[in-house]
């Protein structure tokens, strides 16, 4: 149902799911959608819970009702996000998104928090459950709901990269895994005295509270800023490198100001010996190649290399290997070569991951021994650079 109103309402998804207008509209009629089903759920299991006196039925009906309260957040956030840029935000609003899904996440917490409360309560002073045949078609219906409901945030999530709707689609799986055991506690009073009901609330409240502390994780880190992906970075290195021009890249950042919304800036290696116009050329072809492809600004900046000095290759190649003796992951690039009356210096930067355990002064002291077992008077001039990717 769902996707055929998405088909019919927004016929350009077929071409382009990704672009800002696009995403708003699916994930407003998407939000729209869960505001009903959630609001339809709510009602009809508060009234089911409050006639058979059972904690874990009104416990999952206002998990419904914190859903439907996520999904008008959801709704809110598509349509903010979607604004164009403006002169207060030349990046757009894009990173709204993630802020509908952090909020999503925090009335997940509450909700699980409540439930826990009233589940304890419920242990402290038990009340007798009515196990009743409406009560659990109610349930089972909840169920096939929020099956289908989790089926069409995951899909159009996957559609559109929305980290929001990921988050909406984890709460229906959630929310069907304790509807199960709702369903559960309340056909066990039938065979026992014992609070069942009760005890699984407070299972429930454990399970939604680590939900929504995992949903809110997954929000909070692009706010924060994460590297891209490798997937990601292998297809900036496959663009900028199919053009002959280009030897090599370093330097690459990404920027991630919401979806569809990236700006790449990244350092490019070309031979110093090359015509500048046709150098300038390639690299504002890449440029256009990165955007048409990736959906994103890239700038690119434009290193040129002496390929045809023997001596500095030979001795950049050596200094690369020393490197990555020290750490496989270290990298360096920008190498130079100054000779001297009585030594030279060798000036290049170093790529360092931020895990590596040894210090930056150790680290040069390191290279700069190893260069001079080799080439005493040699010198190198070392700035540290971390990796942003």
């Amino acid at each position: 149902m769902v996707s055929l109103l998405i088909r019919k309402l927004v016929p350009e998804v077929k071409k382009d799911a990704k672009q800002p207008q696009v995403r708003r509209k699916v994930g407003s009629i998407c939000g729209g959608c869960g505001i009903f089903f959630n609001l339809l759920l709510f009602l009809g299991k508060l009234i089911m819970g409050l006639l058979t006196h059972s904690i874990a039925i009104v416990g999952d009906a206002l998990n419904n009702l914190s859903d439907a309260g996520s999904s008008i957040i959801t709704l809110i956030g598509f349509r903010l996000a979607g604004k164009a840029p403006d002169a207060d935000h030349p990046f757009g609003h894009g990173r709204i998104e993630y802020i509908s899904g952090l909020l999503v996440s925090l009335l997940i917490c509450i909700m699980g928090f409540e439930l826990g409360k009233s589940s304890i309560e419920g242990i402290i002073h038990p009340t007798a459950v009515d196990c009743t045949l409406p009560a659990i078609i109610i349930l089972l219906a909840s169920l096939v709901v929020k099956a289908y409901m989790m089926y069409y945030n995951f899909h159009w999530a996957k559609i559109i990269d929305s980290a929001a709707m990921k988050a909406t689609a984890i709460d229906s799986r959630n929310d069907m895994i304790s509807t199960s055991v709702v369903l559960l506690a309340v056909i066990s009073t039938k065979f026992t005295s014992l609070p069942v009901d009760a005890y699984i609330g407070v299972a429930l409240a454990v399970f939604i509270l680590y939900s929504g502390i995992n949903a809110a994780k997954d929000t909070i880190e692009p706010l924060l800023g994460t590297p891209p992906s490798k997937e990601f970075l292998d297809r900036i290195s496959e663009i900028v490198l199919s053009h002959e021009a280009v030897s090599g890249i370093h330097d690459v950042v990404v920027h991630d100001y919401g979806p569809g919304r990236k700006m790449i800036s990244l350092h490019a290696e070309v031979s110093a010996f090359q015509d500048m116009f046709y150098i300038h050329d390639c690299i504002d072809n890449i440029e256009m190649d990165l955007a048409r492809e990736l959906d994103c600004e890239a700038v690119i900046h434009m290193d040129p290399i002496d390929t045809k000095n023997k001596d500095l290759m030979r001795l950049q190649d050596e200094t690369k290997e020393i490197a990555k003796s020290i750490d496989p992951r270290i990298t360096i690039h920008d190498f130079r070569m100054v000779p001297g009356e009585s030594h030279t210096n060798l000036i290049f930067d170093m790529v360092v991951p931020h895990d590596v355990s040894i210090s930056e002064k150790e680290l040069v002291h390191r290279v700069q021994q190893e260069v001079q077992k080799s080439h005493p008077h040699h010198y190198c001039v070392i700035k540290i650079d971390r990796s942003y990717v």
